[in-house]
């Protein structure tokens, strides 16, 4: 017997039209719309009491504006619907790059997809009569370097995901504060702030990921079983002089100053620099306390940056080494320092990053949607 739907109301659950944005995002909550080519809305700015968004600029003034007044530049966004399909493609800035359509996610993707069609190529093609689970198995046979590039370019990816919610957060808690006038430091939190210490701890859950699965990467480059060197650690600990002189990426690790010889071994190496600093701090909200858990990281502030203009920043303080800094100054610098070694990496590894292409040879089923 069937049980019935009770009541008579309907309601169409609604489906958003057709559309993207193209955004900037800026450190302190600060982000700016592209209202068409080359013309830019910023915000939030407070005028007449309200939050609102202020325009129009071109995109060198916008950031010659967000430079002076020494905003960071974080990431492009685009976001959109389709078929009422949310998606959003993320690229994070990175200093001295002039391109950034590529993501450092997206090009260790490339190169875990271009190996694997190489591989599977001649296999999937023989398949008689190819289904989910033989394809499949197929792929999922993957190489070390497949399996691990695809590790690597996932947890970047999951990296992107942790900033772009802590800016989205950055940005929605500046407005409320324009919005309600808690202005000039007044600090204040709502049940909001929970979901900022998660995507604190996943930002450095991820960090950490990213570098342990570059360690297994270079692992396989100097001829050790990734599945037992999966550390940056136990890397460390493998690591000699002659794997160092003979592998370029290991050379861009000396000299960015990541690692250095030990002071008491000719041949042995240590972590060192921003790595080992990234590292000790994620080891902080890992393993010896969350972030939120100090009293001044449950609060935050609109700070003025040029009252006259109602430019103010966000800021949510983060306890390190006893000083109070902001959070998403200090995630923003190490996000970059990862991206652009993971990016550096990409092009010196000596696998194609190129994004895949398919032909009509590769394409070994099909089937149409209503």
């Amino acid at each position: 017997m069937k049980t019935a739907i009770y009541g008579n109301k309907t309601r169409i659950i609604p489906r958003e039209p057709d559309g993207d944005a193209f955004f900037q995002i800026y450190s302190g909550g600060m982000r700016a719309a592209e209202l068409m080519d080359k013309t830019w809305y910023i915000g939030p700015i407070l005028e007449n009491g309200h939050a609102c968004s202020k325009g129009t600029m071109s995109r060198s003034e916008l950031q010659s504006f967000l430079k002076h007044y020494r905003f960071k530049f974080v990431a492009f966004q685009i976001i959109g619907w389709t078929d009422g399909d949310y998606h959003c493609s993320w690229s994070p800035f990175i200093p001295g790059q002039t391109k950034h359509m590529l993501s450092p996610a997206d090009l260790w993707s490339n190169i875990r997809a271009n190996l694997a069609q190489n591989r599977t190529k001649s296999d999937l093609r023989s398949l008689g009569q190819p289904t989910y689970e033989k394809i499949a198995a197929i792929l999922d046979s993957h190489t070390d370097v497949e399996r691990v590039s695809a590790s690597i370019s996932l947890s970047l990816r999951n990296l992107d995901i942790s900033v772009e919610q802590i800016c989205d957060f950055y940005n929605e808690k500046l407005t409320n504060h324009l919005a309600l006038g808690h202005l000039e430091g007044i600090r204040s939190s709502s049940s909001l702030d929970n979901n900022l210490y998660a995507y604190v701890h996943s930002f450095f859950m991820h960090l950490g990921a990213a570098r342990d699965y570059i360690a297994a990467f270079c692992s396989i480059r100097i001829g050790k079983d990734p599945k037992t060197i999966d550390s940056f650690a136990k890397l460390i600990d493998t690591l000699r002089s002659e794997h160092v002189e003979r592998d370029e990426i290991l050379k861009i690790f000396l000299a960015k100053g990541y690692i250095k010889n030990k002071e008491t071994s000719s041949t042995k190496f240590e972590t060192s620099g921003w790595m080992k600093e990234a590292t000790d701090l994620r080891n902080e909200f890992m393993h010896r306390r969350p972030f939120g858990e100090r009293f001044l990281e449950k609060m935050g502030f609109a700070e003025p940056v040029d009252r006259d203009l109602g430019l103010y920043r966000y800021k949510r303080p983060i306890i390190i080494n006893d000083k109070e800094e902001d959070a998403l100054e200090i995630i923003i610098d190490h996000y970059r320092k990862m991206t652009d070694l993971c990016s550096i990496i990409s092009n010196k590894c000596g696998f194609d990053a190129s994004i895949t292409t398919l032909t009509d040879e590769d394409i070994i089923s099909y089937r149409e949607s209503k």
